[in-house]
């Protein structure tokens, strides 16, 4: 995976420059996630996961939350995934999920379910284990929608639940004949009356909110606002009730803010103390107590500082610059930044030391079919400085639900992990955009849920090598190492040998912007033969960069190969996250490697099926371990899961740690391996940029396979749309449908199934909701030899990392100025359909100091593509066999890019993926 850019300056002996980078991450779950309201500080988090989709066409169980699993997490991946409830596995109504965690890092949970038709709640405080019934009264409780703008807390804004003390872990909220009553539940589930006042006629929003400690809290009825402690006793704050939507917290001198909305852009921030209410600042300039005419597009809210005795604020909207505040009753209102550019930020989160502040903006960005949607971008803000000069994007298309459910803003830098959900997306059919994905490169296979990521790179090679194999192979690994960065820095290669717990590490320095290219680099930097691995790449602290490998055999008339960009060391599969490889198994004449890379530092262990036309196969539940911090490879995988000659795709689920995996795929008869990464899945619509049949340079004739698997026990359409790259013609489309588990290949795609020679794109989507992940489909493009032998690479589909809209930059890594090698760019036009307009990208060639050779701008057919052939002799740049980045940066329209370098003497070539570049 490449991750591009520096994330924040750093002092490592020097400073660092900062540079707005694509942040890599993955999934913990295929399944949508609702957090439960809990603090973000938390060791363990509590998701309810819902159950999986239904088949297409059949309607999904009702309820707030559907059927679902209540799933404990651990943040810092020491233990594995546990599903706490219901404890046989089975599916239940999950209305409401809270959770709270002290020192013990044992958690206290209270949810809400539907028993016989009524609510019904349930409480443990040994971490799941064990469920007691508690005696809530039987109310339907909604849950929290608001937006999460940042705090302490995951979904407490306008919760009716709110996280208190060990002793009295819960508060909950609950309107009956005319009154609000909040109630405590104890540790041991006892049930305490604390309140009830006459229900607000004015407001909607009983629980405001509580103190630092959750001692006490605030409460809104029809009477006034008060502030009620654990035993119950109420102290008036405010003698009348805010109107509209309120939200607030208790400081530790007793006083209060309260956060008050009564319409689109008319938001106020109050202090009370002692009964008397002050206005402090609005979402309009000026005296917050003289209200103007409001402009709906204005923002404001408001957060607690870390020890909840003052108030952080964020100001923007309506064409003016975001401004950052900061109110305590001392001080009073203090501009801490203001920014020009407007970022539209959407959440603070402040930091327990009360130094820093992680800034969460949202960044537009536009994808397939020209559709809009917006990520989160991050950057960590000290007290003192002005606003934040980039920000690192985490690409995924968020809704209104989304915010992060782990996060400790004083360590992130450092590079602990957080935590993020997206929100559940809606339901998109044939035409609706590909969810945005993960920042960087090609390794993300989800691009929604909650995911896990950081903001220090580490980068895994997982399969590197210098070893004589099988059939008289003979291979070895070259590696390309890119530092896009302004400084110099050191970066930490650390190689560890497949079957071992030895790793060997040797430093590697890059110059600013430097390219560098280390031929044999098992041999080159470790001495070490006849060996096989994983390879860690380490930049500094608060530095990224970017690493691509070549993995080849050689034979006399030349190299048969495959290129892989490294993969981020947290976008690894866990037991809630299975992964798939359609296509892996292609028969009697080839053979299938795996290859498993632990990144969770306990070891892994991998539960492998099979599935072919008729879905499963016998032979199914075979388990492959793999050292902690170590790599394991496994070959001839057919022969051992009992495929025999049969075609399927590959099934792995771990079971324990967090594994890195890859397949290879070599053909008997030529040697030449190809790469599967694991399939993305088509609940949206996805872009195979090249499908082909036709005859190409030095006698190759190119042919395309496409695989695809349904991974559910129930059928699923998928609809196919391929539309040749040169011809203004309507694409053609094809329904197909999969049976539970089928695995089906269809030879010669663009022929059989369209009766269409030359290249095309291909577009498909299965039909369902965007959270279903069950449908996956990948294609692979080779030239076939006389005697029936393949050397080709896999043409998987894009996920949004690998596509550009007007503005954005695609950038791919590998390439060299070699005499014996021709590099081919490909480029598409991703619009569904075809119009007068054609697409137009500047292609530019950097050199290995940062330099630009060349740089020229090209026309790309609207809803189609083009392939430049030998790129760098077509522009005359010299066989100097140094490495050079290309860079695609698009004008107009919406481009997806790829390279494929062809060894001249065997024909064979090798795909790289283009990955997205961050935006500053």
């Amino acid at each position: 995976m490449r991750v591009l850019g520096c994330a924040l300056a750093c002092i490592i002996g020097m400073v660092f420059t900062a540079q707005a980078r694509v942040l890599s991450y993955a999934p913990y779950s295929d399944r949508a996630s609702i957090p439960a309201i809990q603090s973000r500080l938390n060791r363990h988090f509590v998701l309810a996961e819902q159950a999986p989709a239904p088949a297409f066409g059949t309607t999904a169980p009702t309820g707030p939350l559907g059927p679902a699993q209540v799933v404990l997490y651990d943040s810092k991946g020491l233990e594995e995934p546990l599903v706490i409830y219901p404890q046989d596995g089975s599916y239940a109504p999950v209305i409401n999920a809270i959770s709270q965690e002290d020192d013990r890092e044992i958690p206290t949970i209270l949810i809400e379910t539907i028993v016989a038709g009524q609510p019904a709640w349930r409480l443990t405080n040994d971490g799941g284990k064990t469920w007691i019934n508690v005696a809530l009264p039987a109310v339907n409780l909604f849950p929290s929608n608001g937006v999460d703008t940042g705090g302490p807390f995951v979904r407490a804004r306008y919760s009716p639940l709110l996280v208190g003390t060990r002793e009295m872990p819960f508060f909950v909220a609950m309107n009956a004949n005319g009154n609000v009553t909040v109630y405590g539940v104890t540790f041991d589930g006892t049930v305490k009356q604390l309140v009830s006042v006459p229900v607000s006629t004015v407001s909607s929003i009983a629980l405001l909110g509580r103190d630092a400690t959750g001692s006490r809290l605030l409460v809104q009825g029809g009477n006034g606002v008060w502030i009620v402690d654990l035993d119950g006793k109420a102290t008036l704050a405010a003698p009348n009730a805010f109107r509209g939507l309120s939200y607030g917290w208790i400081t530790p001198v007793g006083s209060a803010y309260v956060e008050q909305t009564t319409s689109f852009g008319n938001v106020v921030l109050l202090y009370t103390q002692n009964g008397t209410v002050t206005p402090v600042a609005a979402s309009w300039d000026g005296a917050p107590d003289v209200t103007p005419t409001i402009n709906a597009s204005w923002v404001f809210y408001a957060l607690p500082t870390a020890d909840y005795g003052g108030a952080w604020m964020i100001r923007r909207g309506g064409s003016r610059p975001t401004t950052f505040l900061l109110h305590t009753p001392a001080a009073g209102v203090q501009t801490q930044w203001q920014d020009v550019s407007a970022p539209e930020v959407e959440a603070l989160h402040p930091a327990p030391s009360g130094k820093k502040v992680l800034i969460q903006v949202h960044r537009p960005r536009q994808t397939i079919d020209n559709l809009l949607f917006k990520d989160p971008a991050l950057a960590v803000w000290h007290a003192g400085d002005g606003a934040p000069k980039a920000y690192d994007e985490l690409f995924l298309s968020e809704t209104l639900s989304k915010g992060f459910v782990h996060l400790d803003a004083d360590k992130v830098e450092s590079g602990e992990p957080f935590v993020f959900d997206s929100g559940v997306p809606s339901s998109l059919g044939f035409g609706s955009p590909v969810s945005a994905g993960g920042g960087g490169g090609g390794d993300v296979v989800q691009e929604w849920g909650v995911v896990r990521a950081s903001l220090q790179q580490k980068l895994v090679l997982p399969a590197v090598g210098r070893i004589t194999g099988a059939f008289g192979s003979k291979w070895a690994t070259d590696l390309t190492l890119y530092n896009p960065g302004a400084n110099q820095i050191t970066v930490t290669l650390t190689f560890a040998p497949s079957g071992t717990t030895s790793p060997r590490m040797a430093p590697v320095a890059l110059n600013p912007r430097q390219i560098r290219l280390i031929t044999d680099v098992i041999d080159t930097l470790f001495g070490a033969d006849n060996t096989t691995g994983a390879l860690f790449v380490t930049p500094p602290a608060g530095i990224s960069m970017n690493v691509t490998a070549r993995t080849y055999t050689t034979r006399a008339q030349g190299t048969y190969g495959f290129t892989k960009n490294g993969v981020d060391f947290l976008n690894a599969a866990g037991p809630r996250f299975p992964l798939t490889f359609s296509g892996v198994f292609q028969g009697a004449s080839y053979r299938t490697n795996l290859t498993i890379a632990d990144v969770s530092g306990r070891g892994t262990t991998v539960n492998a099926s099979g599935a072919g036309p008729y879905g499963q196969m016998t032979t199914t539940g075979m388990l492959f371990n793999a050292v902690p911090n170590g790599q394991q490879q496994f070959n001839f995988l057919g022969l051992t899961l009992g495929v025999g000659n049969d075609t399927g795709a590959l099934i792995l689920q771990p079971s324990r740690g967090e594994a890195i995996a890859s397949v290879f795929v070599v053909d008997n008869r030529t040697n030449d391996p190809t790469f599967f990464p694991p399939d993305i899945p088509a609940s949206v619509v996805r872009v195979i940029p090249a499908i082909g049949h036709l005859d190409g340079a030095n006698g190759s004739k190119f042919r395309s396979d496409l695989f695809l698997y349904n991974n559910s026990p129930v059928a699923k359409l998928v609809t196919l749309q391929a539309k040749s790259w040169d011809v203004p013609e309507s694409p053609a489309f094809l329904p197909l449908t999969l049976l539970p588990y089928e695995a089906r290949v269809i030879r010669d795609v663009l022929l059989t199934a369209f009766g269409k020679t030359g290249i095309a794109r291909l577009r498909f989507v299965a039909q369902g909701s965007a959270t279903d992940a069950s449908v996956r489909v990948t294609s692979r493009t080779y030239t076939v030899n006389s005697d029936g032998g393949t050397y080709g690479f896999l043409m998987p589909p894009l996920n949004s990392f690998q596509s550009a809209a007007a503005g954005d930059t695609l950038e791919i890594l590998g390439a060299a100025l070699d005499p014996q090698f021709r590099t081919n760019l490909g480029l598409v036009e991703l619009s569904a359909f075809p119009n007068q307009t054609a697409a137009r990208a500047r292609v530019e060639i950097i050199d290995d100091a940062g330099a630009s050779l060349d740089s020229f701008e090209v026309a790309v057919p609207s809803a189609g593509g083009m392939q430049i052939n030998d790129l760098f002799h077509a522009r005359g740049l010299p066989d100097s066999g140094k490495p050079v980045l290309i860079r695609v940066t698009t004008i107009q329209g919406s481009i997806g890019a790829y390279g494929a370098f062809v060894d001249n003497r065997t024909n064979d070539p090798a795909y790289v993926a283009a990955n997205l570049a961050a935006r500053n």
